[in-house]
């Protein structure tokens, strides 16, 4: 969600971060416990082929996490 709402249309800013109390504009998650479970759980085989049933029946389109779940780290790490 972060990479795809900036909050610059009137919507809160889906940016994760570790506070718990962001005020009346809540961020989305706790980027140390979403990074954590990143590195915990890799895709397995299992969402691998999910994911590329949903590009080739349905979107059109990829979760990028999940074909390269290191992007968490370069991106929030």
């Amino acid at each position: 969600m972060a990479i795809r709402y900036e909050g610059d249309d009137g919507w809160p800013n889906l940016e994760p971060n570790d506070s718990v109390s962001n005020g009346s504009a809540p961020y989305l998650g706790r980027i140390s416990k979403l990074l954590a479970w990143n590195d915990l759980d890799p895709p397995d085989a299992f969402e691998r082929r999910r994911n590329q049933r949903i590009y080739d029946r349905w979107q059109g389109n990829r979760n990028p996490f999940v074909d390269h779940p290191e992007w968490a780290r370069a991106i929030w790490g």
